[in-house]
């Protein structure tokens, strides 16, 4: 995903964020960068992380890209192997903060298509995301195993 797109301020953990948000944070970002267009690539890339996870097949992507490649233990930073010594194993490094947002479908049963997102689509912070798919439930937010939906209230 690109760095160099700056949100204008944290999400909170637990709730569901309106693409249209996301979208007027990015838009807004990329008004005061001068960089036009960058937006758009913001929204393509979160659509590839979802296509990305669909294809190891995850219903929902369980973290960000970013998690994801630091719980493999493919950073290049060591830590996986300082956290094997500390007897933590994998699930250690998945246990640092990550505010990045995931791209969720409300309803998992439409498939994964651009055509088909428009209205099907919320975000959520990767702590959200790997709550969810631990089975944790938020106040305003609950991912429906059976159904393959995305309780909420917006």
């Amino acid at each position: 995903m690109s760095d160099s797109v700056r949100r204008k301020r944290n999400y909170p953990h637990g709730i569901p964020i309106d693409p249209d948000e996301v979208k007027d944070d990015i838009a807004t970002d990329d008004a005061s960068n001068a960089n036009n267009g960058q937006g758009d690539g913001y929204m393509s890339d979160m659509f590839v992380t979802m296509c990305f996870f669909a294809r190891l097949g995850f219903i929902q992507p369980p973290s960000c890209l970013k998690c994801a490649y630091r719980s493999s233990g493919c950073g290049g930073d060591g830590k996986k192997k300082n956290d094997e010594k500390l007897g933590g194993g994998q699930n250690s490094s998945s246990s640092s903060s990550c505010s990045e947002l995931v791209a969720w479908r409300r309803d998992a049963g439409i498939l994964l298509h651009p055509d088909k997102l428009d209205g099907n689509i919320v975000f959520i912070t990767c702590d959200t995301a790997k709550s969810l798919v631990n089975g944790d439930a938020y106040p305003s937010i609950r991912w429906d195993t059976r159904n393959k939906r995305l309780l909420h209230e917006m």
